[in-house]
This record gives structure tokens, C-alpha cells and sequence, in this order.
């Protein structure tokens, strides 16, 4: 039997389908080619739906012919669930902490569900980000930048959950899960002092930045239960660059201290260079420098970086357990997991 015109002929004698030119397929296409209600197709792409095995091959055969796809946001639209949650992160977080967003990914992935990733130009911009996570249709939002009450409540009320990673949660049925940054912070000061040190300095940030502001009350709060009070606490720009610059300012204006924590590890490799390149003290001996995140250049020869781990695996996987928990359960109370620092010694700190 001779094919139809501009139609591939089928074993079975009938034309095969044809791909739109120039456009996608929808899920009409496939209705009109495999000679089905639209709802079928839907519902044949649908695990557990009442279609039979025949009509199921049929349909799937026709859609892998003309290269359809079906449309997950449309789908959600009958399962109530599109399997896509937001996380909003920091351009900063980002670039010195991808571990964050590579964990998240992997744990939803483990549960079939898929990353929409948005950025925020520092914590101010969460407003922004959060407003355009509103147009998806999403399972979940993970917040790792500080998003306040006013802007997570149209998430709940569209019945989305809301988990804080690494953030504060201001309300009671918005699940947070975070390192122990001030307890990591207390360990850290107390081992410097163990080890002899006594003038001490912090390398903190400017307001607006809720984690370093943790990390830096634990340490100088530690401290002055030991008796010294009064730890200067630098507001350096987030970056290598500055940290080395207020270093540099405070010492030309004070002197060196013995000992230094930086709230974060990109400050601390600044801190090491301006005292091995622009003041000629011996960092690894001389002074002692503490940072905090384990970034892939806190383990370089170059930095030997002491610092405090954060359990990024078992943070992502918690977050993800949180959301599917409230999905399950939207009423229950507020779930709140802190999880311990986990120092790592090198040679950049005499403990």
C-alpha cells in the first residue's frame, strides 16, 4: 500500500504522525493523531490513571513520533503538585558556597522533585526574587537569604511550603534548618584562648548580613565570658579583597593582633595574605587565623586554612525532608534542626 503524500507509512498500513513544523507539539497534536480525547493524553502520561494498556501504547507511541513532551506546569494543573521548588540563594552564597545549591539539587532529585534556582543580589534583594517565585507553581521554597514575615505569607497562603536554610524563620509554621554558627563560632574562641592567645580581633560584615552576624556574636561573646571583653569586630566588605583592606586598616592603626576569626573563609584567605605580603608577619606562627565555611581554597598549601565545616549534605537533606513533611502535614508546628560546625584543623591557627 503506497504511503500517503508528505506521511512516512506505518507497518499497520495507517500514516504516521508528523511533527509540526516550526513549532512544539501539544498535547492536541497527539488527541488528533492518535484519534483521542485531549484529557486522555493527559491522562496517559499520568502514573496510576485509568487508561488502558492499549490506548496507554497507542498515545505514548503517537507522542514519541511527534516528539511531544508533556507540560509540567500544565500537568500540575490536574495532580495539584508541579514537583518544582524554589531556592533562592545570594549572588554571594553562590559564588563562594555552590556546595549549598549542589546539595539541595541532589536531595530534591532523590525525591523526584526538580531545583528552580533564583538569585538575589545581596539579602536585599529577596523581596524581588521571592515576588518572581510567586508566577510558578511550586511545591516548595527554600530561603537561603533572609525573606521577612510580610513576604513569605503568600506563599503559605497558597498552601507552599517554606523551609529557612541557614536563615531565621518569623513564622510558625515556616520550618528552618541551620549550622550552630554561634556554638561553632564559641568553640573557636575558646580553643584561642586555650592556646595562649589573648588580643583578639573579628573580621565580621557589615548590618544586613544575619549568618556572619551570628558567627561573630559567638565568638566575642565567648570571649568576654573569659574574661576579655570588648573584641573589636571589623564591618569588612563580603570578599578576599575585603578582609585584606580592613585587616590592613585596623592594624596600621592598632597593631597585630594574636589571633583573628573571620566570619567567612573568603575574608580569612585576605587576612593570611596581607600578613604574609603587606606586613611581613609570619601568619602560619606569628598570628593565628580562623575561618568559617571550608570553601575549596581554605584546604590549598597556599591558604592552609583552620575553618568550621558546615554538614551541607545533611542540611540539604534535612530542608527536603522538611518540605515533604509539611506537604503531608500543613498544619503542624514549626520544625527547628540545628546542626553542629565541624572545625578542621590546619596550619593557619596555633590551637
Amino acid at each position: 500500500m503506497r504511503a500517503m503524500a508528505g506521511k512516512p507509512a506505518r507497518t499497520d498500513g495507517m500514516p504516521r504522525p508528523v511533527a509540526p513544523q516550526g513549532r512544539r507539539a501539544t498535547s492536541y497534536d497527539v488527541a488528533m493523531a492518535a484519534g483521542v480525547a485531549q484529557s486522555t493524553v493527559s491522562r496517559c502520561f499520568l502514573p496510576g490513571s485509568e487508561v488502558s494498556a492499549a490506548t496507554r501504547a497507542r498515545v505514548r507511541g503517537v507522542a514519541d513520533a511527534l516528539g511531544y513532551v508533556p507540560n509540567a506546569i500544565a500537568r500540575s494543573l490536574i495532580t495539584r503538585r508541579s514537583e518544582m521548588v524554589a531556592v533562592i540563594v545570594t549572588g554571594f552564597t553562590l559564588q563562594t558556597n555552590p556546595a549549598i545549591v549542589g546539595g539541595l539539587g541532589r536531595a530534591l532529585a532523590a525525591h523526584g522533585k526538580q531545583l528552580l534556582l533564583m538569585t538575589a543580589e545581596g539579602e536585599a534583594g529577596a523581596l524581588a526574587a521571592a515576588q518572581a517565585a510567586l508566577r510558578y507553581p511550586l511545591d516548595g521554597l527554600v530561603l537561603a537569604t533572609t525573606l521577612d514575615a510580610t513576604a513569605m505569607r503568600p506563599f503559605l497562603r497558597r498552601g507552599v511550603p517554606v523551609v529557612c536554610f541557614n536563615r531565621p524563620a518569623p513564622l510558625p509554621r515556616v520550618d528552618r534548618v541551620a549550622t550552630d554558627h554561634a556554638a561553632a563560632a564559641q568553640e573557636v574562641a575558646g580553643l584561642l584562648h586555650a592556646a595562649g592567645h589573648r588580643r583578639f580581633l573579628c573580621v565580621g560584615s557589615p548590618p544586613g548580613w544575619p549568618v556572619n552576624a551570628e558567627r561573630a556574636r559567638g565568638f566575642v561573646g565567648r570571649l568576654a565570658t573569659l574574661g576579655i571583653p570588648g573584641v573589636p569586630v571589623l564591618a569588612a566588605e563580603q570578599s578576599y579583597a575585603g578582609g585584606r583592606a580592613a585587616f590592613l586598616q585596623h592594624v596600621r592603626a592598632h597593631g597585630p593582633p594574636d589571633a583573628v576569626f573571620c566570619v567567612n573563609d573568603p575574608l580569612a584567605c585576605g587576612v593570611l595574605d596581607a600578613c604574609r605580603f603587606d606586613l611581613g608577619l609570619q601568619a602560619h606562627h606569628g598570628i593565628s587565623v580562623v575561618g568559617f565555611d571550608d570553601v575549596a581554597e581554605a584546604g590549598h598549601q597556599a591558604y592552609d586554612l583552620t575553618t568550621v565545616r558546615q554538614d551541607i549534605a545533611a542540611l540539604a537533606l534535612a530542608a527536603v525532608g522538611m518540605l515533604l513533611h509539611r506537604l503531608d502535614a500543613p498544619e503542624d508546628g514549626a520544625q527547628r534542626l540545628l546542626l553542629p560546625g565541624v572545625l578542621v584543623r590546619r596550619g593557619s591557627a596555633r590551637l
